[in-house]
């Protein structure tokens, strides 16, 4: 009797793992305007990537209340929460770039607003140890 030899089983397939969603490149232009130029739009995208610490593209509330706390200032998580409330225009649960880029470059044309924000970060700064300032054109804060 003649033994069969059979043919060696395919090498099994190496399962492949879904690809990561590729980043989609930052280019400053896409967000320029005649009053915000594109060197403000990549400092400010600066500004927004130290707050982004894991990189995803959104400020959740645990790099918000990081982001405080690197500050100094130690707020309690529903304030924390109530800024998140006032900025997150697309109820993510984080501050994208777009909406991010909105707050930095809003003016404050009323008392109110002003009012608003220094209630916020009286909420931060509760010792008032630090002096609170809002720049506008060819205005500087003072002591």
């Amino acid at each position: 009797m003649s033994k069969k030899v059979s043919a060696p089983a395919p090498a099994a397939t190496a399962k492949q793992q879904p690809k990561a969603p590729e980043k989609k490149v930052f280019k400053a232009e896409d967000y320029a305007t005649v009053l915000i130029p594109v060197e403000e739009v990549r400092d400010i995208k600066t500004a927004f990537d130290i707050f982004d610490g894991d990189g995803s593209g959104i400020v959740d509330p645990q790099e918000l209340k990081r982001a405080f706390e690197q500050l100094g200032f130690q707020g309690k998580n529903k304030f924390i929460y109530q800024i998140l409330a006032e900025l997150d225009d697309d109820q993510s649960g984080g501050i994208d770039f777009p909406e991010f880029l909105r707050l930095a470059t809003a003016k404050l044309g009323d008392k109110d607003s002003r009012a608003e924000i220094e209630k916020v970060w009286g909420s931060f700064d509760v010792n008032r140890s630090v002096q609170f300032c809002l720049f506008r054109v060819r205005s500087l804060c003072k002591s």
